[in-house]
Parts: structure tokens; sequence; C-alpha cells
């Protein structure tokens, strides 16, 4: 008995799997539509690796002034586990500890795959002290964002390479995902943890914080030389560096006193060796953002947020010297002007 032909089939084919004509996951598109996406383009770093310099404060109050500045929306990230600056904008530590709703369980390694189905709005929260802008919110911190390094290294045996990339990755996606905020600053801890990494390596820009003395300025070329390492495509730009605590000599202007001087002209030599073309260009002669005095007003007003407090305080004079309003808004008008400068290039 004859054998019937098999008619040809001419209907459309999936088509196969190959290094050719690859099948992609839903997973995988996220990540290569990562790699392919611009970074947030008003993210920035408050990063040293030198604990105790300020970086909180810094965070804290560019954040103040950049939203009452600009009258857009900023927005904070608290990813240092002592929760310093969640604390310092009103939050008590119980409730901060005991929701779900915090930076720890937004990058902890089960929300990477989970990225298309997170709610990012809600781990967003207005902040509580009661003289914030009304345009300024917070992902809070969490103690337990320590023990995220040693979940990253258990949960991926691929080697150090893999989950550094996939982590930067995932953390370049999260900052896009609140593109409604105008700008986005992340206070970083005095460490390289996973998290610190990824985020400075995830950040269109980055600012260094130090206080101008002998022992602090050493965390500044560690900083930097990590920052050359990053590939260039995900390098973040430097904005200069403040500094803190200054203790500043009588008579108007406020100089600083000797020890502090030196230091400074130390930092300052290492930070303009190590500058690209494009930072030169943007930062000029003087990578200085701004100083912020060693004064007992600012101190009291990070230590009793949701009190009365008044923030009014900042505009006293104290023996001719800038008040500390003055010096918090040439700081920011500083940052401004040069992510200005980098977006013009």
């Amino acid at each position: 008995m004859a054998r019937k032909k098999r008619k040809k089939d001419y209907s459309p084919q999936k088509k196969d799997a190959s290094p050719f004509n690859p099948v992609v996951s839903s997973e995988n598109k996220l990540k290569i539509d990562a790699l392919r996406a611009e970074k947030h383009r008003g993210s920035i770093c408050v990063v040293n690796y030198k604990g105790g310099v300020g970086k909180t404060t810094v965070s804290c109050l560019l954040g103040y002034y950049l939203a009452e500045k600009t009258q857009k929306k900023v927005l904070l990230f608290d990813i240092d586990p002592q929760c310093s600056l969640s604390l310092a904008l009103g939050f008590d530590p119980e409730e901060v500890s005991k929701t779900e709703l915090t930076i720890y369980n937004l990058v902890k390694p089960s929300k990477w795959a989970k990225i298309a189905k997170t709610n990012f709005d809600k781990y967003v929260t207005k902040v509580k002290d009661t003289v914030a802008p009304d345009n300024l919110f917070i992902v809070r911190g969490s103690f337990n964002v320590d023990e995220l390094d040693m979940q990253i290294a258990q949960s991926l045996a691929t080697g150090t390479k893999r989950h550094v990339d996939e982590l930067f990755l995932y953390c370049k996606q999260l900052l896009n995902a609140y593109s409604e905020y105008d700008y986005v600053i992340v206070d970083c801890p005095p460490n390289k943890m996973f998290l610190t990494q990824a985020m400075l390596r995830a950040c269109s820009y980055y600012l260094a914080v130090t206080i101008p003395d002998a022992i602090s300025i050493y965390g500044m070329p560690r900083l930097l030389r990590w920052v050359k390492l990053v590939p260039p495509s995900d390098r973040p730009k430097l904005l200069g560096y403040v500094l803190n605590a200054i203790n500043r000599t009588g008579g108007v202007g406020g100089g600083k006193v000797y020890s502090q001087q030196s230091a400074e002209t130390r930092l300052k030599r290492n930070i303009q060796a190590d500058l690209d073309k494009e930072e030169q260009r943007v930062l000029g002669s003087d990578p200085l953002i701004g100083v912020i005095p060693r004064l007992d007003v600012i101190a009291r007003f990070l230590g009793e947020a949701g009190t009365k407090f008044s923030r009014y305080d900042f505009s006293k004079k104290t023996s001719g010297q800038p008040t500390v309003d003055e010096c918090l808004s040439s700081l920011a008008d500083v940052v401004l002007a040069r992510i200005g400068g980098y977006r013009c290039a």
C-alpha cells in the first residue's frame, strides 16, 4: 500500500532557540533592558569608606534643600544598617525594625527575579519631620541590611562577578523605577558591602563627604580608586566633596583652623590627580562643593526631628560668619550647577 505524501506546512513556525535565534525569558529580557537603559538622571550616591564623617548629615540636609530650591520631588534612600537617616527624619527605631517596607526587603536576593511584580511605590514614605518639605520622601532603612552580604554570597554559587553584576542591574532598575522623583539621594554605610558597591555603580553621580582631619581624609583615595575600577559605561560622575564639621575661626568668611586647612590641601591634591577630563571640565580648579560648620544647631536638628525644633535657627548669624542656611543653600546650588554641567556635555 502506497504511503501518502506528507503535505508541507507553510504556517508560521515558532523559532528555535539557538545561539543565533535565542528565546529570551522575561527575567533575562529585564536584565537586557537594564543594560541598555540610561541611569536615573538625578541619582546621587553620598559615600565615603570612612565612618563618622557626616554622610547622613549631608544626605538629609541636601535632600531638604534640593526639595525646597527645585520644588521637585526628592527621594532619600537609607541603605546604612544603622538606619541613621531614617531615625534623623523622625522614624521611631521600633517602627523601622518592624515594618517590612524597608530597603532590606526591597533589595534582598529573592526580590531580584520579581522586579516586574514589585510595587515600588508602597516602599516610599513621606518624611515624618514636621518641618520637612511636602515633596521630600524616603525609602526607610533596616537594621537587617548588614545580613545582605551573607545572603547574596549564599544565593549564588557561581562566583562573585555574577552576583555583583546582577545586584548592580537590579539596583539600576530599582532607581529607574522611581523616575517620577527628580532627585534620588542614597545614604551609604562606611563599607564596601555588595549593596554599597552596587548602588554607587548604579547612580549617575556621587559626592564624597569627609571631616578635614589627618585620619578622615584617608578614606577618600580608596573611594576614588574603587570608582576608577568601575567600567566606564557604568562609572558615576564625581560632583565633588563636602567638608563637614568645620571648626571655623573668627571673622567674616569663617576660615578653617590650621590643621583643617592642611588636611584639605592634601585632600584636594589627591582628588584633582584622579579626575578624568569631563570631571576636570565640570569641577574646575576646586572640587569642593561646600562646607558644613561644626555647630550644635545642626546636631539638634538631626536629633530632634518631629519635635518643635525650628530649622529657622539655621539663619542665625554667628560672629559675622556665613549662617548654616547660607552654607547649605550654597551647597545645594553647587550640586545643581554641576549636575547641569554634566548634562550639557
